[in-house]
């Protein structure tokens, strides 16, 4: 018999509780949505980020939570470049798939992802938060409005402080690891009356001094 998924019966699992994992969490719950558990690198790590969340279960690993036929969908909250591994492995598990951005490290391994999907008749899906942001859809507004003309030159910045001192150190600093920001300025910045138009972008990553 076929389990009927609804806001009360879905089983969530969330893999990776370290900088978004819990912001999954908190978002789930504010929409009425139970999460069941959390998966970590290590059991240890996972046991006290579930007591510390009120999560009831926990799993050492990926592949511990995905042989759970309870979890129906993985948000997966973990480094950038496990992000097309962990949500292959999901897909062929059977479960459907909230992926943090990106959703892979390359555009041959995204559609690999998008066509496994299809023909599991799963959900896969990438969560871009920022786009939601009052001032990009400000911004997405002025351009697809023509208030600003045809737009052939972006330029922006993004800045934060959470990297502020030069001992700080995190795996997006390193580019095996990351991915490049210019996705979020492209993507607002494109024309609705002609979005095939190439469009020149300049940005940067700065740290707040």
């Amino acid at each position: 018999m076929t389990k009927q998924i609804t806001k009360q019966t879905i089983g969530v699992g969330v893999a990776g509780t370290g900088f978004i994992g819990p912001a999954h969490v908190e978002g789930l719950r504010r929409n009425g949505i139970t999460v069941l558990g959390l998966a970590e690198s290590t059991r240890e790590k996972a046991e006290q980020k579930a007591a510390e969340l009120g999560i009831p279960r926990c799993y050492g690993s990926l592949e511990e939570m995905l042989a759970d036929s309870d979890i129906d969908v993985v948000h997966l909250a973990t480094p950038n470049h496990l992000h097309h591994p962990h949500a292959k492995a999901a897909l062929l598990a059977g479960k459907h798939v909230v992926c943090e951005k990106p959703l892979a490290m390359t555009s041959e391994q995204s559609g690999e992802l998008v066509q496994l999907a299809a023909e599991k008749k799963l959900v896969n899906a990438v969560n871009f938060n920022i786009r939601m942001y009052p001032l990009a859809q400000q911004a997405r507004s002025m351009v697809q409005s023509g208030e600003l003309g045809d737009l052939f030159i972006l330029q922006g910045s993004y800045l934060q402080d959470w990297l502020l001192l030069p001992t700080d150190w995190n795996w997006r600093l390193e580019p095996q690891y990351g991915t490049p920001i210019s996705k979020p300025f492209i993507r607002f910045a494109r024309n609705r009356r002609n979005p095939l138009k190439p469009i020149l972008a300049n940005f940067s990553l700065s740290k707040i001094m």
